[in-house]
């Protein structure tokens, strides 16, 4: 055999080699692969809630993407993420309809459910549930008017993706009572500081059916309340409104209380609002003071308006403390845990001041300069307390669940988009409520990366690409057939 024959069957039994080596590495990765997430803060990766609720899905859930591409600012993301559901789970099936191609089906959709563009719709059986392009993330428009794009500031899309879900699967939706009759602000008001429409939005959106309880005068609560919120009363319930909530937590019922501080003056309510025979009997005490914490206060405002970011051990905190998130509180009064609450129920600090920070009792003396006192409350100060079954995983459904907060402000319109405040509402009533599941899907930030280049590097480039890089595979080719010639 001549040596050119040798070659050619060494080169030719090299080749069948390396495609059999090919072909069987493909097949292995076919059957064994696994996706990754290469981004800087993994805004596609699932959080094991997610995760959870997908493995446990029964019937199938379809998802349509009604979106045009090149309009729709985010459906590049919403494809990536939506790929993870469908690999967590065979039960997610996704269809994008672009109405420009498919004109005669998307006016379909629109007629039927009288949705508009950019819209992701979830079906299962009879339910659907329609999540708009501006749920799912917060732009920042700071660059938007020097002619730049507005970049994602926040992408929450696996929270309103994951809740829809649940909102078409669920046989049952929780039914959330507001208080009103004492001053509290209104659910439907989207007055800034004072109404709860943003707050009723994030529970909405969370497969959560909110509706009002008109307290006053009242000695019972509707028959269907999953939950109560008790939402910055300015007046105190009286004894049988009060009695009528502490009859509904002895029954195993849940309650979110969130109390503002009581600054004196004519016709202030008493110190507890009323609720002082109630939060006793769980070994919870309201401050008479009003907390600040001048080494965290928001720049540009007083120690009273502060960043919290020191958490409880509590489920419901664990996503904020896991992600380091800030709480911004503003006129906060403290919540302390005084004493054992009965027996298989435990209480829990949820959120608390820096060391620094500390409750004010001088109220009559605000208008001077705020000083630490021997008499004001020590830091660290505790702001919200937790009360609920002591062994969850044996806990009893009929044992009640209690939140107290004290401060209602950070729920409010204008203020519950601030730092971590959304997290810990809606974390507290899917705790209370007993939906746990959902407790925990943060937002995710995607890292902002820019390339500056001057008017000199951009043409150094453009020589580099246009005629460098040319001449480099030309000179590459010549010198090739020189050696084979050789």
């Amino acid at each position: 055999m001549s040596a050119r024959s040798s070659r050619l069957s060494a080169s030719t039994a090299g080749i069948l080699l390396a495609a059999a080596i090919f072909a069987g590495v493909n097949y292995l990765a076919m059957r064994h692969w696994k996706r990754l997430d290469w981004t800087h803060t993994q805004i596609y990766s699932l959080s094991d809630t997610t995760k959870k609720i997908l493995a446990g899905l029964k019937k199938p859930v379809q998802v349509t993407v009604f979106m045009v591409p090149g309009r729709s600012r985010l459906l590049p993301e919403v494809k990536e993420l939506l790929s993870r559901y469908q690999a967590a789970s065979s039960k997610i099936e996704v269809e994008y309809l672009d109405p420009q191609r498919n004109p005669a089906r998307a006016e379909a959709l629109v007629k039927e459910a009288n949705i508009r563009e950019s819209t992701v719709v979830f079906r299962s059986g009879d339910r659907r549930k329609y999540v708009e392009e501006d749920k799912l993330a917060d732009f920042d428009f700071a660059g938007a008017g020097m002619g730049g794009a507005p970049s994602v500031k926040a992408f929450k899309a696996e929270e309103a993706f994951t809740s829809a879900i649940l909102s078409v699967t669920e046989q049952r939706q929780p039914k959330v009572y507001f208080s009103k009759g004492h001053g509290e602000g209104a659910i439907d008001s989207g007055e800034r500081g004072r109404g709860f429409v943003d707050a009723k939005q994030v529970l909405e959106r969370s497969n959560m059916t909110v509706g009002t309880w008109d307290s006053l005068g009242k000695d019972g609560l509707p028959a269907d309340a999953d939950l109560v919120v008790v939402a910055g009363p300015r007046s105190a319930f009286l004894e049988p409104e009060a009695g009528a909530l502490e009859k509904y937590l002895a029954g195993g019922g849940h309650a979110l209380l969130l109390l503002d501080p009581i600054l004196p003056g004519p016709g202030a309510p008493p110190l507890d609002l009323g609720f002082g025979g109630l939060l006793g009997k769980y070994g919870i005490k309201l401050g008479d003071d009003l907390v600040v914490d001048p080494a965290n206060a928001v720049p540009m405002m007083g120690a009273e308006t502060f960043l919290a970011s020191r958490y409880g051990s509590s489920p419901i905190v664990s996503a904020l403390s896991g992600e380091g998130l800030q709480m911004v509180f503003q006129l906060a009064r403290s919540v302390t845990k005084a004493e054992k609450p009965p027996e298989g129920l435990s209480g829990t600090m949820l959120v608390e001041t820096s060391p620094e920070g500390w409750g004010e009792t001088n109220l009559k003396g605000l208008e001077v300069e705020i000083k630490k006192e021997p008499g004001d409350t020590p830091g660290p100060v505790s702001l919200a307390v937790a009360v609920g079954p002591a062994d969850a995983k044996k806990a009893d459904p009929k044992l009640p669940r209690l939140v107290v907060i004290g401060n209602s402000r950070f729920a409010a319109n204008g203020a519950i988009q601030n730092g971590a405040n959304g997290m810990l509402f809606a974390s507290a009533v899917h705790w209370l409520a007993g939906s746990d599941k959902q407790v925990g899907i943060a937002p995710k930030t995607p890292a902002q990366s820019s390339l500056s280049l001057t008017e000199t590097q951009v043409r150094r480039i453009g020589w580099t690409v246009l005629v460098g890089l040319p001449t480099l595979a030309v000179l590459l080719g010549i010198w090739v057939w020189y050696r084979r010639r050789d």
